[in-house]
């Protein structure tokens, strides 16, 4: 069971009042020049509307360190429990 994650990315858009995607790429290993975007949801340890999630505006860079969690409607998604915003 995986335990801790951490992720980069762009914040996008908010989902379920709570969640917020965050936009990450990586290159394809078979194909180099192909690029390869995942939108993950992420919901602040809070629980709460009033967090840095969800307040910042679409597009920063955000480093998250987390784990993974499910929920029937959204899937799995990463419970942040530390974020880093770009400035």
């Amino acid at each position: 069971m995986i335990s801790s994650v951490v992720i980069t990315g762009y914040l996008n858009e908010i989902i379920n009042e709570k969640f917020r995607l965050v936009k990450t790429s990586s290159e394809d290993a078979f194909q180099p020049c192909d690029e390869l975007v995942s939108y993950i949801p992420v919901l602040y340890w809070t629980r709460d509307q009033k967090n840095p999630l969800l307040s910042t505006k679409k597009g920063v860079f955000i480093v998250i360190r987390g784990h993974l969690e499910s929920d029937k409607k959204i899937g799995l998604y990463i419970l942040a429990e530390t974020i880093q915003l770009s400035k």
